[in-house]
């Protein structure tokens, strides 16, 4: 908990000071305690009901500009390669297109991306989901669960992982690093490299074209790429 001064602090749910006095303790099922403003208490009880987060930060859509939940905010590309983050609305309206910059959505959403192998970590080689342990040719989804936790999940495992809010974190699938900095699959660690340097200067921060969002997506899709190599 942030103290900001002597009679007020920053709530762990929202982040807004508030008095001291009006701050209430929840207790998550992992033990840790939080310091919740009136707003953000029933939203921390029924996170720790549902073993999900009680983050109830806000930010701005950057297509509707409407103030939504930051969790629900997703990075899609759009075919300038500019980065934006958008309401769950917004990403369902987001332009198609068939170049190598085409919009896509977040790793998160796994609704229009392809099972048909085009998208394995290896080729066409099948992969084994740790949750249901069948083999899939999508590329499996590695993720930390809130009891830290890595698991190797297909993409209706880690749909329902979320909807039960056990997950903590969802690493960039190569498939979105790779749309993400506009590449081709067996692109060369070269074209990887090259195509890291132009879309990092439009993500940066000091860019119109860019956000803080966009360049860590960035950064995360070429690390992606990378590791191992």
């Amino acid at each position: 908990m942030a103290v900001a001064d002597d009679r007020h602090a920053g709530c762990d749910g929202c982040g807004r000071a508030v008095p001291l006095e009006e701050l209430t303790v929840v207790t998550m099922p992992d033990g840790e305690h939080v310091a919740c403003c009136p707003r953000c208490e029933p939203h921390a009880r029924e996170a720790a009901r549902k073993c999900s987060s009680l983050d109830q930060r806000r930010g701005t859509c950057d297509g509707c500009t409407e103030t939504v939940l930051e969790a629900k905010l997703e990075d899609i590309v759009l075919n300038d390669g500019t980065v934006v983050s958008c309401c769950p609305a917004c990403v369902a309206k987001a332009p198609d297109n068939d170049s190598e910059a085409t919009a896509t959505r977040a790793d998160t959403d796994t609704t229009a991306e392809p099972t048909d192998g085009s998208d394995s970590d290896t080729d066409d080689e099948e992969t084994l989901c740790t949750q249901c342990n069948e083999w899939v040719r999508a590329e499996l989804f590695h993720v930390t669960t809130i009891d830290d936790r890595t698991e190797r999940l297909c993409p209706t495992c880690k749909d329902s992982a979320e909807d039960d809010g056990i997950i903590k974190d969802v690493e960039i699938r190569k498939t979105k690093a790779r749309e993400v900095l506009g590449v081709e699959p067996g692109a060369t660690d070269e074209e990887i490299r090259t195509a890291f340097h132009t879309q990092i200067k439009r993500a940066h921060p000091d860019q119109q074209s860019g956000s803080r969002s966009a360049f860590q997506l960035v950064r995360d899709a070429y690390e992606r790429l990378t590791e191992g190599a």
